[in-house]
């Protein structure tokens, strides 16, 4: 090596360094999102929507709900696995339900990560059951995936 690279290897080393530690922030991974409580009714989001001056297209108006708090806050619910049950079970929109979940980012989109509901003021831990087979799912199927009988919604009182 000549001496000029020589003497360059510690100002490319320290440099390197530098932006390394600068951009930093810019790439490090966001903090894990919190797990919060929410008490409130699942409703459509279409019909607030128009409650505010606005309308859903009709082809995503199916696909879109919304938690309501009882402050009248509204998160709209991010489909998935967790929020799948109420879009399998229109029973349980416009009901009081307690919902586990984590807002994503910034926003006010909430992944639903389980779900109780409130009958007579009480807590319920909420599931289908196939009466056959005893087997519990957190949605709602049009049939038990193993017996092919039907599945039940069943509310349960939460012990304290």
């Amino acid at each position: 090596m000549r001496r000029h690279e020589l003497l360059m290897f510690p100002f490319v080393f320290v440099l390197a360094l530098v932006i390394r530690v600068s951009i930093s922030p810019l790439v490090a991974a966001p903090p894990a999102p919190e797990t919060k409580r929410f008490d409130g009714n699942v409703v459509p989001l279409a019909g607030l929507l128009e409650k505010f001056g606005s309308r859903l297209d009709p082809e995503a108006a199916p696909q879109w709900l919304a938690l309501v708090t009882k402050e009248g806050v509204v998160y709209p619910l991010i489909k998935d696995d967790g929020s799948r049950l109420f879009f399998n079970d229109t029973g349980l929109q416009n009901r009081p339900m307690r919902v586990t979940g984590r807002l994503f980012r910034d926003t006010h989109l909430l992944q639903v990560l389980s779900v109780n509901s409130y009958v007579g003021g009480e807590l319920h831990e909420l599931y289908y059951w196939c009466d056959v087979c005893s087997i519990r799912r957190n949605e709602k199927l049009p049939r038990c995936e193993c017996c092919g009988g039907p599945m039940h919604l069943r509310e349960v009182p939460i012990k304290k």
